[in-house]
């Protein structure tokens, strides 16, 4: 994640961060690793134990065990007049809370649904046009998102936009992350063991590049970095590794992208805080996970996914156009998810998808909840249960606003272990859509897995 909240540029160090954010009861938390690079003698052996007698404390967690690519503080690197010795290095951590990150953050105006949509086909467009997206959820399939505010002091908000994913290239795989975020800092001085070289490319932008390795516990990553520094104010960072797998806890031991196909994609004006959106760009989905939920589905491919999107095509929703299906993700493994922000008025609609789900019973009512939900069997032996749940939630501009909020929903499980689930949220006075229409979308013939 980029940084600019740094109180001077010239003893600025490139942070590596490892933010996990959590929302619960509209509340984050963010925990952040800083790791400059290691001074060049560098060791990983642990200090002698103590030879006194006294008994030794409770063992603390121990910290992992991280080796960079050794630094040589005097080497010149091409593009820099002065290059500066690393800090030393060291930890922090940070914490806050707040709401939930949303596309329409006023701290952050140069950017918001529309824009992230732009931005997320530019890099598409950027990619090696051989490259394959691996098949994920949204947070995962290079959609930028929401800007998550630390409400830290500095001379302008910090935080950046984020979209990323894994990508097959030929024989490599690995991880691919993009960071953009608007500063008015000047450019950072050249850090050794931070980039191998500084290049001024003909549009003026200036691009950093590094191609490293780190080990965290005896376990090497191969990476490789550009970052962009734009006259608008758009830095932009693209990194690429050979971590695979869910948690990236697997290693290809090939990278991606080259330092020229990420020097491509950090220059790509679409990228940039200043470029303006076309009219009609539509916001990305918010609401299509379901993170409070736990579901094991059947696995999906794409190919069957885009079976599904052909048939949910048919659906008549008044001239809006249901995004392709994505799989949900941890913890609903096997589901797909589509659905549309605004279907006008405000209405949303959600859909999901999943397989290899039981055959559901009756729930008993929550008093204050809604309406009871219902259930009943059609002839084929399909389920259907419907819902209809009322609810206050804060406004984001006003919290002390309450807006009270109308869903409608349908669940329809096959007999081949299909369930289809089909809702619609609107807030009041609007209406969302009703129960039979939802009905008629979740039984639509032809979705199944």
């Amino acid at each position: 994640m980029l940084d600019d909240t740094s109180s001077s540029p010239s003893t600025r160090t490139w942070t590596t961060a490892l933010v996990l954010v959590s929302i619960v009861a509209l509340a984050f938390v963010v925990v952040g690793l800083v790791l400059p690079s290691p001074d060049p003698e560098l060791t990983t052996t642990p200090p002698p134990a103590s030879s006194g007698t006294e008994q030794s404390a409770p063992a603390a967690t121990e910290a992992p065990t991280v080796v960079d690519e050794p630094v040589d503080p005097k080497a010149p690197i091409p593009g820099c007049d002065i290059v500066e010795v690393p800090e030393e290095s060291g930890y922090t951590a940070f914490t806050g809370m707040g709401p939930p990150p949303t596309y329409d953050n006023p701290e952050f105006p140069w950017f918001n649904g529309p824009k992230a949509t732009a931005m997320s086909t530019a890099l598409a467009r950027a990619l090696p046009a051989r490259a394959e997206i691996a098949f994920a959820s949204p947070r995962q399939s290079f959609i930028f998102q929401p800007i998550t505010s630390f409400k830290a002091p500095a001379p302008e908000p910090g935080g950046s936009t984020y979209a990323g994913g894994e990508l097959l290239n030929g024989d490599a795989r690995g991880s691919v992350s993009v960071d953009v975020q608007r500063s008015s800092l000047p450019i950072p001085p050249c850090v050794a063991g931070q980039l191998d070289e500084r290049r001024t490319l003909r549009d003026g932008v200036v691009v950093d590049v590094h191609d490293t390795w780190q080990e965290v516990d005896g376990v090497r990553t191969l990476s490789r970095t550009a970052r962009a520094y734009v006259a608008d104010g758009s830095w932009i960072a693209a990194r690429a590794s050979d971590a695979t797998g869910a948690n990236q806890q697997d290693r290809s031991g090939s990278v991606p992208l080259s330092i020229d196909d990420l020097v491509r994609i950090v220059d790509d004006p679409g990228l940039r805080v200043s470029t303006p959106v076309a009219p009609g760009t539509p916001t990305p989905i918010e609401h299509c996970e379901s993170p409070f939920e736990s579901y094991k589905g059947t696995p999906v491919t794409r190919e069957e996914a885009r079976e599904l999107d052909a048939v949910l095509a048919t659906v008549d929703l008044g001239g809006a156009r249901l995004a392709p299906m994505v799989p949900v993700g941890s913890p609903a493994e096997g589901m797909l998810c589509t659905g549309v922000a605004d279907l006008g008025d405000g209405v949303a609609i959600d859909i999901t998808i999943i397989g290899g789900q039981p055959r559901p019973s009756a729930e008993r009512p929550v008093p204050g909840r809604g309406s009871p939900k219902t259930l009943r069997a059609l002839p084929d032996g399909t389920l259907v249960q419907t819902d209809v749940m009322w609810q206050s939630r804060s406004s984001t501009t006003d919290p002390r606003d309450q807006i009270r909020e109308t869903t409608h929903s349908v669940v329809v499980t096959r007999p081949t272990g299909t369930r289809v689930s089909a809702s619609s949220t609107a807030a009041s006075p609007t209406e969302p859509l009703s129960v039979n229409e939802l009905e008629n979308i979740a039984l639509t013939p032809g979705l199944e897995l």
